[in-house]
């Protein structure tokens, strides 16, 4: 059976497509009208789901802060449809656009209103529900402010979320020796970790907090242990920064708080093991974190999402005292043995050469397993050049990746490693070289994620998301499990509950549209088709079957010309137009 425009546009609107034989349906998140591109995050045997939207649409904005705080009318008045109603916070679809888009990309300003990127909601594909993180709602508003960037990672049964959020953004005015007024707009702290507990929000803090620390929350299990990563010291000149800041005669012509800003200022994301990696590197990580040593966290909550206990795991090796470049320990997952996995920094560098470049030195990071108080590194060293543990389940299964070199060039490859056999696989993906990442493990031994799909020499190749089951060891595309008539693209399988439903991300064509949500109209009075990155759910079907499908080329929903996929290759799609940030991986 051809597939055909409408029908795709029927099955689109139908919401699940599993119209012809296939194992799996596929269900979008209904967050379409709520935001541009919207993205996998995580799924919980409820069957609730974690989502993290991208350019949401309708942000409310300060028209007062507008005009008096920056320049935007300065730049851009002459060219807006209507600039006298733009002043009054009146605005076209067109005007509305330009505005956010302007503050989108300028989150580093001194002054003026702030607007999140990023948002996370959590759904059961009928229903969303905000995941606000550390903002608030304020009365100017009638509503949170949007300024504060909260990324759900993990849930448990619905009613335990966590996660990482950004600071609310403060207004501090201050009068400066001049006599004229600024008002400072800044986070009130760096991103801090959380757990959402019956729709109460609350901070799981660093072990050392100084200027608020700086920590982050990956994954909860059934005992309510989180487990995560925090700073748990900082090197003196943090101390000596924070004592400028607070005297009002060595800090200069500036509030105090907004000094404080300047030392935790930065985005944080961690890389995964296709990405290049140096502790002193200020790609990744802000000063702040560089001036500190973080470890490996987990925090033990109650059941009113309050910390009772925080346990820590140190480093892999005991630096030189007069070694003062920045290291740690991080954990991803956690098992209900509590039992968790994740990466730490061996203190060596090794020279690496990735797909499009000539060898770079990197610090060396291995997969290791946080138990009983210590920091035991996974695999063996010299079969892999580095490697990173991302998920454990209760069969004490962890799954990760290792970089290996395929003719000389390094990429990703799967690994399953049993901490109580010592059992362990390293499949190949779709074929021989393919670069492949896991994310997530259920416990019925299936992993999910991402693996490549074309055989190319380019740095950035096509991907397809893929199960595969430990016991059987099989390695599948699941594209190939869903309707031939299914119009989405399976770029990245996120993560999969014990009912081995799957959230997923998916590539699919959808109309361009304002900021308001509105359609563009192009000036042939016709819309704009663009690529879209959206979240499913993928359920299995008891008596499904799979399809043979034939497809011709000039029919495919989606073009793969080159096409970069996976969610950092979208961001980038998507920068072009809307001048964003980054995502907080």
């Amino acid at each position: 059976m051809k597939r055909t425009q409408l029908a795709a546009a029927v099955l689109l609107a139908t919401g699940s497509v599993s119209a012809f034989a296939a194992t799996y349906s596929v269900t979008p998140l209904p967050l379409q009208d709520t935001a541009r591109n919207n993205f996998a995050r995580s799924i919980d045997n409820s069957g609730k789901m974690l989502s993290v939207v991208q350019l949401e649409f309708n942000p409310p904005i300060d028209a007062e802060q507008l005009e008096e705080d920056t320049t935007f009318f300065d730049q851009f008045g002459e060219s807006l449809e209507n600039e006298d109603d733009a002043r009054q916070g009146v605005f076209t679809d067109i005007d509305y656009t330009t505005v956010v888009n302007y503050l989108l990309s300028n989150p580093n300003l001194t002054t003026g209103q702030k607007l999140a990127s990023y948002r996370t909601y959590a759904t059961d594909t009928q229903d969303i529900s905000l995941v606000p993180g550390l903002d608030e709602v304020t009365d100017k508003f009638d509503d949170y402010t949007r300024s504060v960037e909260s990324t759900g990672r993990d849930s448990l049964n619905g009613n335990f979320i966590v996660g990482d959020s950004s600071g609310l953004v403060v207004l501090d005015p201050y009068e400066n020796e001049d006599g004229d007024t600024l008002n400072y707009t800044y986070p009130e702290s760096a991103q801090q970790a959380f757990v959402q507990a019956s729709g109460e929000t609350k901070v799981l803090p660093a072990v050392d907090d100084t200027v608020g620390g700086f920590s982050s929350a990956r994954a909860i299990n059934a005992n309510l242990q989180v487990a995560g990563f925090s700073t748990v010291s900082f090197r003196d000149d943090v101390a000596d920064a924070v004592e400028t800041c607070t005297d009002d005669e060595s800090r200069g012509d500036t509030s105090e708080g907004r000094c404080l800003f300047t030392i935790y200022n930065g985005d944080f994301a961690v890389p995964r093991i296709s990405s290049y990696f140096i502790n002193s590197s200020t790609n990744y990580l802000p000063s702040f974190v560089l001036l500190s040593e973080v470890n490996a966290t987990i925090w033990q909550i109650d059941v009113n999402g309050d910390v009772i206990s925080t346990d820590t795991y140190p480093l892999l090796f005991e630096p030189d005292e007069d070694d003062t470049r920045h290291y740690f320990t991080y954990a991803y997952d956690i098992n209900n043995q509590g039992i968790a996995v994740g990466e730490g920094l061996t203190g060596d560098r090794i020279t690496i050469t990735r797909p499009n470049t000539s060898g770079r030195t990197e610090s060396e990071r291995v997969a290791t397993v946080f138990r009983d108080g210590e920091t035991i590194e996974l695999l063996p060293r010299e079969e892999n050049i580095i490697s990173q543990a991302i998920a454990i389940n209760d069969e004490n299964w962890v799954t990760g990746a290792v970089l290996r070199s395929q003719s000389d060039i390094a990429r990703s490859r799967l690994f399953v490693y049993n901490l109580d056999t010592q059992e362990q696989h390293y499949p190949d993906g779709f074929f021989v070289s393919a670069g492949v990442t896991a994310n997530a493990i259920n416990n019925n031994n299936i992993v999910v994620g991402k693996a490549d799909v074309d055989a190319t020499s380019d740095t950035l190749r096509d991907t397809a998301a893929f199960m595969y089951n430990i016991d059987t060891e099989e390695f599948t595309n699941l594209n190939d499990l869903v309707s031939c008539d299914n119009p989405y693209e399976l770029i990245e399988a996120v993560d999969i509950n014990d009912d081995n439903e799957i959230i997923a991300n998916a590539r699919i064509k959808a109309t361009n549209k304002y900021v308001t949500g509105n359609d563009i109209i192009n000036s042939d009075g016709e819309t704009e088709e663009i690529d879209s990155v959206v979240a499913v759910k993928l359920s299995p079907l008891s008596n499904g079957s799979i399809d043979e499908c034939e497809i011709p080329e000039d029919e495919q929903p989606y073009e793969r010309k080159g096409a970069a996929t996976g969610l950092l290759a979208f961001f980038g799609l998507f920068a072009a137009v809307f001048m964003r940030r980054r995502l907080k991986k």
